[in-house]
């Protein structure tokens, strides 16, 4: 693995995980059935009308985030070119807010917290900062 494109590949990694975990709470989702939960609030927190935009649930959004990440993942590493690296970047960018909105949401509105949220907030920031380390190791 060149040294430059490792971030990229922990990136593809990282949001893998995402994917599942947005994957799974879509399938349940759409078969009416909460998620067994460690912490209080995962009910609160995935049957609030946060939880769905028009219709669309709000995991399955995550879930095709995730997707997206990592095909352009795989186009960087398969066949680099300028613009896949940008819509990382841009992708890397755009999951930081939405979590960040998220978690105001949770925290304030909701006062309550849903661990499969959490994990999916902590997947796109991991891929936030390995988009800001990649992007630092290409400036070197």
């Amino acid at each position: 693995m060149h040294l430059k494109n490792k971030f990229i590949v922990y990136a593809a990694i990282v949001a893998f995980l995402g994917f599942l975990d947005t994957t799974y709470l879509t399938i349940l989702h759409f078969k009416n059935v909460a998620p067994p939960c460690t912490i209080a609030g995962c009910e609160v927190v995935l049957t609030s009308k946060y939880s769905v935009i028009y219709g669309v649930p709000l995991a399955l959004l995550g879930s095709l985030f995730y997707l997206s990440v990592i095909i352009i993942c795989l186009l960087i590493l398969t066949n680099y070119k300028e613009k896949f690296l940008q819509a990382f970047y841009l992708l890397a960018g755009i999951g930081l807010v939405v979590s960040v909105v998220l978690i105001g949401v949770q925290a304030f509105d909701l006062k309550a917290f849903c661990q499969y949220c959490l994990l999916s907030a902590t997947t796109s920031t991991g891929i936030a900062i390995l988009a800001f380390l990649e992007y630092r190791s290409r400036k070197t």
